[in-house]
């Protein structure tokens, strides 16, 4: 909290995270798999992955009309989805006691619609206006009404990741009227619904606009900075006053030498300084990353 406020701090804080792949494991796997992961890299923050995917509706495999983007309605909390996420965050909270932030994983309904259906889906959505918002309205809804009780499970942030800033014709990218019709008010919304839990917002993807979403309500930002066409963590701290989270290229850190990868740690700070970071990688990290190299992250940053 010492890092997102901005007060003094001791070292910054740092974290990682991969998928487990337990979407069909169930909730108690799930937070059994991160607990192991946090306590073997002695991580400062239980960073959740998102592995439960949202439910379509009955019988739907993709969309392939307007008429399929109207039969979306609120979704259930009790859909195995959340009830399962929810487990997880309250055995973690057990777990850990009160002390270890944890942090879910969130996506903004579109991706969310697209996360199941398959995002070669995207231009359907794009050409059907009207049912494309009253189906992106309804997931919202329903991700709203999710935060609430992620917040009464015990979870102290939520890292909302958002494909908006991606510039074509880079893969997800997005014009800015694209942005503002079908992202932007869904995002937000979300966003206000998060209040009272800190709000990462993780900019997703490459060849990145960020400009378009520094004005969201959020307490920091996480970016693939060491990744081309984004900008780096200096260039970010003079766009805003925000925490910055990153610095890791989650790309290259399962080939990294030791001291490749320690150098790239180090050179965080003196690009930003040691207030407001927190040291990460800028995405999801390969699951066949080795324990040594995740462990040199956490070690080199009690140098900083």
């Amino acid at each position: 909290m010492a890092a997102i406020k901005g007060g003094p701090i001791d070292r910054p804080p740092c974290t990682a995270w991969v998928h487990f792949a337990t979407d069909r494991l169930g909730g108690s796997k799930h937070a059994h798999r991160h607990a192991r992961f946090v306590r073997d890299n002695d991580w400062d923050i239980c960073k959740v992955v998102n592995d439960f995917r949202y439910p379509a509706p009955e019988g739907m495999e993709t969309l392939t009309s307007a008429a399929d983007m109207r039969r979306f309605g609120r979704a259930p909390m009790s859909s195995e989805n959340f009830a399962e996420e929810l487990k997880c965050i309250r055995l973690l909270r057990a777990e850990f006691g009160a002390d270890m932030p944890i942090m879910i994983t969130g996506f903004d309904p579109f991706q969310q619609v697209l996360r199941r259906v398959g995002y070669s889906r995207a231009p359907l959505i794009y050409a059907n206006r009207d049912a494309a918002l009253t189906m992106l309205d309804a997931v919202c809804d329903s991700m709203c009404e999710y935060m609430e009780l992620v917040r009464e499970a015990g979870c102290d942030a939520v890292f909302f990741s958002v494909n908006s800033a991606i510039c074509p014709p880079q893969t997800r990218g997005v014009s800015e009227e694209v942005a503002r019709t079908f992202l932007r008010p869904f995002e937000i919304r979300m966003l206000e619904a998060m209040a009272g839990m800190v709000r990462v917002l993780h900019i997703h993807g490459t060849s990145l606009d960020v400009r378009r979403v520094l004005d969201y309500p959020m307490e920091a930002v996480s970016v693939s900075d060491r990744l081309a066409g984004n900008p780096s963590l200096r260039e970010l701290r003079a766009m805003t006053d925000k925490c910055l989270m990153g610095g890791v290229n989650e790309t290259a850190i399962s080939e990294r030498s030791l001291p490749e990868l320690r150098e790239e740690v180090f050179d965080c700070t003196r690009q930003i300084g040691r207030e407001k970071f927190i040291l990460s990688p800028g995405c999801t990290i390969p699951t066949q990353t080795p324990w040594y190299l995740l462990r040199a992250i956490r070690d080199t940053c009690e140098k900083l």
